[in-house]
């Protein structure tokens, strides 16, 4: 249950979830109800949201909306925290607040879709550790908070602000090019680069360092890797 009214852009149409996965869901809801569908769920120790969207690209260059996708949570929650606090990512879809596992970003992709067509939908949903009320003892978990621990803003406004931040990046991709947004998501990894570069290469982040260079896995093969999710939901 919304605890206050969401206040979103036109483009979105809301719809409360059931309390499932909020990916099922969405990807449920995806084919009848079709791009700005945005689901949300709030839950005990849970904040989970999940947007559908329309690309007009094949795959191949349209996946790269869940590096949007996680640019918009992530200045979303920066906007919402208290300030002076990190939001970082660990590639591709694990969000650290504070160097504590906060949540991430999850992706669906309309089945049977190869990489040089284009999807009849996506989705993006982000889960987050809302609160760790059932710990008896939270300290034992020091590798991940919560939004109430930390006195983030409620979780509408997070919402609201990560809809508005979805809107001015597509923008940005179609009229500045993708590097326009990827550079926001970039600037967030996690740990940063005292020395070297990092970039994208296509859809493999690549790091270049004194000691030598990386290239990680392409980013549909990367997701669920990373390690920050369980069964149901983000690990605590």
């Amino acid at each position: 249950m919304l605890q206050d009214p969401l206040m979103l852009p036109p483009p979105y149409t809301l719809i409360e979830g059931r309390g499932g996965d909020i990916l099922d869901e969405a990807a449920a809801l995806a084919p009848e109800h079709g791009a700005g569908t945005l689901v949300m769920h709030q839950a005990p120790g849970l904040l989970a949201f999940a947007v559908v969207l329309e690309p007009e690209e094949p795959l191949e260059q349209a996946q790269m909306a869940f590096l949007l996708g996680m640019s918009a949570l992530g200045d979303a929650l920066a906007a919402h925290c208290p300030p002076e606090r990190p939001v970082r990512f660990v590639w591709p879809d694990e969000l650290r607040y504070d160097k504590a596992r906060l949540g991430g970003g999850r992706f669906r992709v309309a089945p049977g879709c190869a990489p040089g067509e284009v999807p009849d939908w996506m989705v993006f949903a982000a889960e987050l550790i809302a609160d760790r009320d059932q710990l008896e003892h939270p300290g034992e978990f020091p590798d991940s908070l919560s939004l109430k621990e930390d006195d983030f803003d409620p979780p509408e406004a997070i919402v609201a602000s990560f809809a508005s931040y979805m809107m001015l990046y597509f923008d940005r991709w179609e009229h500045e090019g993708l590097e326009a947004v990827t550079n926001r998501y970039l600037m967030r990894i996690d740990p940063p680069l005292l020395r070297g570069v990092r970039r994208l290469e296509g859809d493999r982040l690549i790091e270049i360092t004194p000691s030598g260079g990386r290239k990680y896995p392409p980013l549909m093969e990367a997701l669920g890797q990373s390690g920050w999710r369980g069964d149901k939901g983000p690990k605590l």
